[in-house]
């Protein structure tokens, strides 16, 4: 895939509904360039698939095939191709967060899951001032125990990516005695996509994220929830945020010892 093959990329987020903008491709393109592939048919483009390499981790994401093209096993192809690269790299842990829809064709290709991911939707309502522990994550700010604290819950090394995510969205931390956290966010086609989001306690948790609420007041907003979060899940719910759908996170190769009852709230589809 090529930076000019990205209104073609847009044009399939469109058809599906999705969330992703033009920045969303852009960032794929630069983390792993290489691989990020597309399907072409009769000499026209008809779908597209991302992976992103977080050292031995790899997420699989932006699997999407044309609908005058479904139904012709192009997106079990670009899966295919997709997973021998990664196979190439001696990537350790394929990872992907599938919906209903596409769940049985990654089981078919070896992909077993590992948990629910809730998404909630609403819009961002401030409860009252934001919190005094609650400080701006820039690009210039110290975050070496950030980055420590996502890697203690995700297991994967994600420095890169969160920087690179830092770079032009809202990001809050705090660093605390009794709690570490982050939350951030980045825009979407239709709502503020609230994540990655971590906590080493419940109390952060619900500080981090009241803060990103209090920042986007008023817009619609979507927090992907891992089913085991139960205080986020409690959380978004008291702040009016309802289900709108799940996804099902899933893994080929060797299984990550992560903390899901930690995450907050997920990056989203794209990459965890």
């Amino acid at each position: 895939m090529q930076l000019s093959d990205i209104p073609f990329g847009m044009h399939l987020v469109q058809q599906a509904g999705w969330n992703q903008l033009e920045a969303d491709w852009h960032r794929a393109l630069t983390l792993h360039p290489e691989g990020c592939f597309l399907a072409e048919q009769n000499g026209l483009p008809a779908g597209t698939i991302t992976t992103c390499c977080f050292d031995v981790v790899a997420w699989i994401a932006m699997v999407l095939v044309d609908t005058a093209a479904r139904n012709q096993g192009i997106g079990q192809k670009l899966m295919e191709h997709a997973m021998d690269h990664l196979d190439s790299l001696k990537i350790e842990s394929q990872r992907l967060d599938a919906t209903m829809l596409g769940k049985g064709l990654y089981e078919k290709l070896g992909f077993k899951q590992e948990y629910e991911v809730v998404r909630m939707k609403g819009i961002a309502k401030a409860t009252g001032s934001a919190s005094d522990e609650a400080m701006r994550w820039a690009p210039n700010t110290p975050a070496s125990p950030l980055f420590a604290l996502d890697f203690r819950v995700t297991a994967t090394r994600r420095e890169t990516f969160l920087h690179s995510l830092v770079q032009a969205n809202s990001f809050y931390y705090s660093l605390l005695e009794d709690g570490l956290a982050y939350a951030g966010s980045r825009k979407g086609r239709t709502a503020v996509q609230i994540g990655p989001a971590v906590a080493s306690t419940p109390e952060a948790g619900r500080q981090l994220c009241d803060a990103m609420l209090h920042h986007f007041n008023g817009l619609p907003v979507y927090v992907d929830i891992p089913v085991a979060n139960k205080a986020a899940l409690r959380w978004a719910k008291s702040n009016g945020l309802e289900e709108q759908r799940r996804f099902i996170r899933m893994y080929k190769g060797k299984k990550l010892n992560d903390f899901p009852e930690l995450l907050w709230a997920s990056s989203g589809p794209e990459k965890g």
